[in-house]
């Protein structure tokens, strides 16, 4: 429970000491970058990490075309968008789930709005399209967007799956934006974090992320089905977590 109490410390104090640029990006958000932006989270997101001894090895960041894509992921753990965010070196905008504990959440809000992350409502299919819409127009407009395509922790969905089944629609942006998918396998988060609450206990363990080749296969066949790449992107997930597993 330690490191869980030096990770929230270390939030409180970081986002505080962030508050007069929070200030500055709200009252005045066009004089600003997305890249100045961006930067305090992922400088955050970063420090966070080191902070709780979980080091970070990063590998595949030449892979990522310059345009604006639509990053995938696995979902193995509550603290997978703070190994987001200190992997992306480039803005970016996340899909979050439509639920209070995230979407109401003081000061994190604020921060979600600045760098464009678009909140989805899973239970409601035209909201869900609404939200979908607006990914690809932040992508349209030079802005990347990162999305869980499993819509929930990998355990929670199936205990027994190394990556679980992506949800219908969840690559459906890079379809509309007419942009690469670049998938981005996260290996051994399960094991930092325990719970699938805010509340949890954190474990210090190293964790590799990868960068796999962009996909261009949707946008050579626009109607290929989203559910075939989705179940080819998922199983080159799985391989790349196994090859992890077995060094």
């Amino acid at each position: 429970m330690l490191n869980y109490i030096k990770f929230a410390t270390y939030q409180f104090i970081g986002f505080s000491l962030a508050m007069p640029k929070l200030i500055k990006f709200k009252k005045s958000p066009e004089k600003f970058s997305s890249i100045e932006k961006f930067s305090v989270l992922n400088n955050q997101a970063k420090k966070s990490l080191d902070f709780i001894n979980i080091k970070l090895t990063v590998l595949g960041k030449d892979k990522i075309p310059k345009e604006p894509v639509l990053f995938v992921m696995n979902h193995a753990s509550m603290l997978d968008s703070f190994i987001l965010m200190a992997s992306v070196d480039r803005p970016i905008g996340c899909l979050i789930a439509d639920e209070p504990i995230w979407k109401n959440m003081p000061i994190i809000k604020d921060w979600a709005n600045i760098i464009k992350c678009i909140y989805i409502n899973r239970s409601n299919n035209r909201e869900g399209i609404k939200s979908i819409l607006e990914a690809s127009k932040n992508i349209l407009s030079g802005h990347s967007m990162a999305v869980f395509p499993e819509g929930d922790l990998t355990w929670i969905k199936d205990p027994n799956a190394i990556v679980s089944d992506f949800r219908n629609g969840a690559l459906k942006i890079a379809y509309k934006a007419n942009c690469p998918i670049v998938p981005l396998v996260i290996k051994n988060s399960r094991d930092i974090y325990e719970g699938f609450e805010p509340i949890g206990k954190i474990h210090s363990h190293p964790v590799e992320v990868e960068f796999l080749d962009p996909i261009y296969d949707h946008i050579k066949n626009s109607k290929l089905k989203s559910t075939h790449l989705s179940n080819d992107i998922k199983n080159k997930m799985i391989d790349k977590i196994k090859d992890f597993r077995n060094k």
